[in-house]
């Protein structure tokens, strides 16, 4: 797994940084932390020099304190991410010549703390493509809000164009239950996995929502539907299950998610992609009032 990191200097994306910690260190990913700076900063940059002229900006500043607190949940010698000393190591050169060299060891996992300048929604694109980024994480304001301060409007419009899943993290809102909705689209066995990692690293509760449409989904789906429980019941999650009608899904949105994360499978076939129009989708991401996790 790669994470793709998007943090702000704010405190919603301080709180975001424990949960990409937490999920780095139980699957063992790659990590990207990404600031976006506007692009007139990067007018009098050169490739191959050094990059002084944001070092006073507050993002920069916050990057390398998220990159440090990321660093000392480990201890020494036992991070993934730690580099090591130089020191010098004998290697066998063939025909009966050792030498001893002085080698750098690199870290197991990348680590990578990065700038772009530009628009925030095409930079974080461009960095998913670059990355290869499996999961974009990002902070974003709590309860029936999910904004940026400086960009208020950034994170519900990244949902819509990133290819990858999701995760928004709201300010200071523990995950004790996941509403996990689905329907008849493809789901993937890596977002299946997902959710069980989010789900153990937080003890959360796991309720598995399918969404119908005219008083079903397809008779097909219904063995499956009991699949994806018992695929969570084996893994010994605390599982339960329930129908809803799609008219219903932002009533339940409201009413019932309370507490914990919203998990939204959205790919292009889901029944959420299809009735929901943009402006939808956004409205009920943006007012839902816990995290959510959009899956793809």
């Amino acid at each position: 797994m790669r994470i793709l990191f998007v943090a702000d200097q704010y405190d919603y994306s301080a709180y975001a940084l424990e949960e990409v910690a937490e999920l780095a260190r139980n699957t063992f990913a790659d990590v990207t932390m990404l600031g976006v700076l506007p692009r007139d900063m990067a007018r009098s940059l050169s490739p191959g020099k050094p990059c002084d002229i944001a070092l006073d900006h507050p993002v920069v500043g916050a990057l390398e304190r998220y990159r440090e607190s990321f660093l000392s949940r480990w201890k020494e010698g036992d991070s993934p991410y730690e580099r090591k000393e130089p020191r010098y190591e004998w290697f066998f050169l063939g025909e009966g010549v050792c030498e001893q060299l002085l080698i750098c060891r690199g870290s197991l996992k990348d680590l990578k703390v990065r700038l772009r300048f530009g628009q925030p929604v095409s930079e974080v694109l461009s960095a998913v493509e670059e990355e290869g980024a499996s999961l974009v994480v990002l902070g974003c304001t709590r309860g029936d809000r999910c904004l940026w301060r400086d960009d208020p409007t950034f994170p519900q419009k990244l949902v819509q164009e990133v290819p990858c899943s999701i995760l928004l993290v709201k300010e200071a809102h523990p995950i004790s239950e996941i509403h996990a909705c689905m329907d008849e689209s493809n789901i993937t066995q890596d977002s299946l996995e997902m959710v069980n990692q989010i789900a153990v690293l937080h003890d959360a509760k796991l309720n598995l929502v399918a969404l119908t449409k005219g008083g079903g989904i397809k008779a097909e789906v219904y063995p499956w539907f009991d699949e994806v429980y018992a695929y969570y019941r084996k893994k010994g999650l605390d599982v339960t299950s329930q129908f809803k009608e799609i008219d219903e899904f932002e009533r339940f949105i409201r009413e019932e998610v309370q507490h914990g994360l919203l998990a939204l499978w959205m790919g292009k076939k889901s029944l959420l992609s299809r009735l929901f129009h943009r402006d939808s989708v956004e409205h009920f991401i943006g007012t839902c009032r816990t995290s959510v996790l959009v899956l793809r």
